[in-house]
């Protein structure tokens, strides 16, 4: 399902211009995303799956955070800007799918940005909240053997009322493990950093929305990394649509996906086995094959 057709920023001299009128002296550093991009980028035109390819600095995240904030699309932690980032992202064009009959696209509520902060947020979060878990774990399993042994009389108000003589009650009839199980939240599993890494994208990607991934390959095995480019195919099959920036060359191998090289010069789209760091490594394994046939 494709609900955007086209993305377009400014050029650079259209950037320069804007900075002339607006800008003086005293906001030179101030000034992303204008001058970013140093080459003009083309119109995006984009597919089931478009991707955004370059090295560190090319734009590719810049990108996709113009994109989410033109589109609007929620995301978990907070990004680069400057005051004139709203200026910027104001004279950026967007095409929406069926614009030209008059019945646009509408991006679905299940669309958001994804970036590799959003994964690391909600992994620190997941442990912050297991610690917390613990600690209810370790009270519980103290207060069951305080109360467990003590006396008490239902008329005894004055060590805690009511409430606190049924939990009495409940710690002199339940095993330990019982007791904790119902006065404290289990903690969830944890799993590795890349392992919960995939499971947070298999989760937040939905059958149908416009998903926009920032490096999804972060913290990823190739064998993982393998793993999502199969889950990304199947989910643009099912109706999302997806705009990935990344330089993994499996990524890069998604079948069918558009990719524009923002390293090359002309910026344009390009096939993925001509990518720089894809013949990088063709190279590299070229130069040592004799070891792989021993």
């Amino acid at each position: 399902m494709i609900y955007i057709e086209e993305f377009t920023i400014l050029t650079p001299e259209q950037a320069e211009n804007w900075l002339n009128n607006n800008c003086d002296a005293h906001c030179t550093k101030q000034y992303y995303p204008f001058r970013v991009f140093e080459s003009r980028v083309p119109k995006l035109e984009l597919g089931n799956i478009t991707i955004l390819y370059g090295g560190n600095g090319s734009g590719k995240t810049t990108l996709l955070n113009l994109m989410a904030e033109k589109l609007g699309l929620p995301r978990s932690t907070p990004y680069n800007r400057t005051p004139f980032f709203s200026d910027y992202v104001e004279m950026c064009r967007l095409r929406m799918a069926g614009e030209d009959t008059g019945y646009p696209e509408k991006i679905p509520y299940e669309s958001r940005f994804i970036g590799s902060d959003d994964v690391f947020e909600h992994i620190l979060r997941l442990r912050e909240q297991n610690d917390a878990r613990h600690l209810a774990s370790e009270r519980a399993g103290r207060q069951w053997g305080v109360e467990g042994y003590r006396r008490m009389k239902l008329d005894s108000y004055e060590q805690g009322g009511y409430d606190a003589f049924l939990t009495h009650m409940k710690a002199r009839h339940s095993t330990r493990s019982r007791f904790v199980r119902e006065h404290a939240q289990a903690a969830e599993r944890e799993y590795s950093n890349g392992e919960s890494a995939f499971i947070y994208f298999t989760q937040a990607i939905a059958e149908r929305g416009l998903y926009l991934l920032d490096e999804p390959e972060n913290s990823l095995s190739p064998n993982l990394q393998l793993d999502l480019v199969e889950f990304l195919s199947s989910s643009a099959v099912c109706g999302a649509q997806l705009v990935i920036a990344t330089h993994s060359p499996l990524l890069l191998s998604i079948p069918g996906a558009r990719i524009y090289d923002l390293d090359h010069r002309p910026i344009g789209l390009r096939p993925w086995y001509e990518l720089e760091n894809v013949r990088l490594l063709f190279d590299f394994f070229n130069e040592h094959r004799a070891l792989f046939l021993e």
